[in-house]
């Protein structure tokens, strides 16, 4: 009996080691290696093809749409989403006439029980590009793209990725991808894999300036051509182990490419440009071959993003000349100025490009303004049309949802890092590049700025007086004014609202606008006609010149003791965008900034026939409604009610948490010291309930692609 006991419990253990073999780390016995291999997706010449139910090929112009876990209030890699939500999303993609998603790394498993639950109730199934990526530690890291972190990484995660499609997996929590048990065979489904989602242009350089790595790969499906660089020559060797394990494991090969960007394209720029850009590298899809083995094949995959309108200029004589007749002729009236007309002639593959652009208040470069929902929409489906027109392969929209933990460079300074967002920065352009945005709450929104005063109430005043009446609200994104008085022409009168926000500067004077206060303000909102308003803030509480004096004046702002905390002057409120044109080589220019504290006029009421999603002001029948981006008043974490203390104290950004402002209401004739009252702020949870709402961009885009 005791050996019984023994034995079955061993059989046991064994049991559970081989369960673990198989579905945790995907081992696999290839008991038939002479088994035909098949592919329900190619690539023919410079087009995707999929295999109809008849058999026959054909082409398959890619209109997608990247899809990613984000949720208000929680992390990314928690993959707060259900399979009801994914659900939802894919209904949504697929009524816009999207026939595909991309993903960047695999999601948890609720999305591939909705992505299979889609595909077998509707007719039209939607595709999917399965990305592989590598954490941020990794990507922008010490360490080269050899690192077990960053190669290593890519090849388990790209074996796992072939048995999650194919309903074989189990994950447990990792830092890169999903969890859970993967039951479901979505395979039929899923064109290929995009391995990665964005490089670092130094990690690349660093890598193939070393010595310690080959310049060539010879495997069974992918080979490197002469004149390869090491991370061609990795992006081979990954590629062809992904191809490889699901070749041997599941007898079907997928269509499979490498992303890449304006920052690592193939072509040779002046040292200049380069400089400027971070153009450190030539990576080029061409360098990397597929071999007669693979049946399923191979194509270029680019990343979009604004730059230099004139990067033609800056080519080398040799670029030129090696480039030669794929020069002549380029269509540069389109957005990215005959970039993809470019990229379409080079490549002898398949080409599929990843763009979006942003509703955030802020543009990305000089010289171009923001985009409303109308605009990012028109943009949008510009850039399709384009790469259709250059033979593109297709494309993928970025992203489907608005994402609110994105960081970006001019405004990371101004908010706390949190992975668990709760509150959206509309002054930060990585936060608003979806086609559907969420609001926080159940109910009705805290106020539309549409010039319909009935939201408001009694217990909205905050001031009352002469001047008239100053109301006030604030949700996750805004703080909202109601400025009134009986008689108020807005071709003719002015309101100011001089704003209180932190004890620790200020002034009880404003020279700009000859204004006295009762108390030492930090801002003054001007709402002077359609075209005059804006914010401007105490000199001392200027974030720009803080902590950029240097870049914009040739200034060191903490030995140059310039702001005094009492100061009467008040600045506009400016933020840093890219400049679109290099700096000359021993010389100096300013800093490129936009005037981001300028007000515009207009309706924001999504329901209103003349919505504007870029709208900060409009006038009512006796005044004016506005809403003010939390960070523009220098919050950095309005949901705690953190704000920005004095620059100088501190040398740089500190923060501190408030209960209360204050504000006062003036006219043009007001004499005397502007009266002030406290607004009580009291943050929100990270908890509660969401809205989605699709932007106007999402109905100009159906309209192209389902012809609704």
């Amino acid at each position: 009996m005791k050996r019984f006991i023994v034995t079955a419990c061993l059989l046991v253990v064994a049991l559970i080691g081989v369960l673990y073999a198989v579905f945790y780390e995907g081992l696999y016995v290839d008991t038939d290696p002479e088994a035909p291999v098949t592919a329900g997706f190619r690539t023919y010449a410079r087009d995707i093809q999929v295999r109809g139910s008849d058999g026959r090929w054909e082409d398959l112009e890619l209109r997608g749409v990247d899809v990613v876990s984000s949720l208000p209030g929680e992390a990314p890699m928690d993959f707060a989403p259900e399979a009801e939500d994914y659900l939802r999303w894919l209904e949504a993609i697929g009524e816009m006439g999207a026939n595909t998603v991309r993903v960047y790394t695999i999601l948890d498993s609720d999305f591939y029980e909705a992505f299979y639950a889609y595909n077998t109730t509707h007719e039209a199934p939607l595709y999917l590009l399965q990305g592989l990526q590598v954490p941020d530690t990794a990507n922008y890291g010490a360490d080269d793209v050899y690192d077990e972190a960053f190669r290593d990484l890519l090849i388990q995660n790209g074996r796992a990725a072939v048995d999650v499609i194919h309903g074989r997996r189990y994950i447990y929590p990792g830092d890169t991808s999903g969890t859970g048990y993967y039951r479901w065979d979505v395979s039929e489904w899923v064109i290929g894999y995009l391995v990665g989602s964005e490089w670092d242009s130094g990690n690349i350089a660093y890598t193939n300036n070393s010595t310690l790595y080959p310049t060539s790969y010879q495997g069974t499906y992918f080979v490197t051509a002469p004149g390869a660089c090491r991370f061609e020559a990795l992006m081979a060797q990954i590629m062809d182990e992904i191809v490889a394990y699901e070749t041997g494991k599941y007898k079907c090969q997928r269509v499979i490419g490498f992303i890449n960007d304006h920052n690592n394209d193939p072509f040779q720029y002046e040292e200049l440009y380069g400089t400027r850009f971070f153009k450190y590298n030539e990576i080029d899809a061409e360098n990397v071959l597929p071999t007669e083995a693979l049946q399923s094949g191979y194509y270029a995959a680019y990343r979009l993003n604004y730059f230099s309108p004139d990067y033609l200029d800056y080519l080398t004589e040799e670029q030129r000349v090696e480039l030669g007749n794929l020069l002549y002729g380029l269509d540069t009236s389109d957005v990215y100025n005959g970039y993809l007309d470019l990229l379409g002639r080079y490549h002898t593959v398949p080409v599929v490009a990843a763009y979006g652009f942003s509703t955030a208040r802020m543009p990305i470069y000089e010289d171009q303004p923001p985009l409303n929902e109308r605009e990012q929409g028109e943009a949008l489906v510009e850039v399709w049309q384009d790469a259709v027109e250059a033979d593109w392969a297709g494309v993928v929209l970025s992203t489907w949802q608005d994402v609110w933990e994105r960081r970006t460079w001019n405004t990371a300074y101004a908010s706390l890092d949190s992975l668990q967002r709760v509150w959206q920065d509309v002054q930060t352009d990585g936060q608003c590049y979806g086609l559907m945005e969420f609001r926080l709450g159940d109910g009705d929104p805290v106020c539309l700025v549409d010039g319909d005063t009935a939201e408001w109430t009694e217990a909205d005043v905050v001031v009352s007086g002469a001047a008239g009446t100053l109301s006030m609200r604030y949700d996750e994104k805004y703080l909202y004014f109601l400025a009134e008085r009986e008689g108020f022409d807005p071709e003719t009168d002015t309101f100011y609202i001089p704003i209180d926000t932190t004890p620790q500067s200020g002034s009880t004077y404003c020279e700009n606008y000859q204004l006295a206060f009762e108390r030492a303000c930090d801002f003054v909102l001007c709402l002077d006609g359609r075209y005059g308003s804006r914010l401007v803030v105490q000199e001392r509480y200027e974030a720009l010149w803080a902590l950029f004096a240097f870049e914009t004046d040739r200034v060191d702002p903490y030995e140059e003791d310039l702001r005094d905390p009492d100061s009467p002057q008040f600045q506009t409120i400016r933020l840093q965008v890219q400049r679109k044109d290099p700096v000359p080589v021993g010389g100096w220019e300013p800093a490129a900034t936009y005037e981001t504290g300028r007000l515009r006029c207009g309706n924001a009421n999504p329901e209103s026939p003349d919505y504007d999603s870029l709208a900060d002001f409009c006038f009512t029948e006796d005044g004016v409604e506005v809403r003010i981006p939390w960070q523009l008043l220098n919050f950095s974490d309005p949901s705690e009610m953190r704000i920005h203390q004095d620059y100088y104290e501190n040398y740089g950004v500190e923060t501190m948490v408030i209960d209360e402002l204050y504000v006062g209401l003036a006219g043009g004739d007001t004499q005397g010291r502007v009266a002030m009252a406290a607004f009580p702020l009291e943050g929100w949870g990270r908890g509660g309930d969401y809205q989605e709402r699709r932007k106007d961009s999402y109905y100009i885009v159906q309209s192209h692609w389902a012809g609704q």
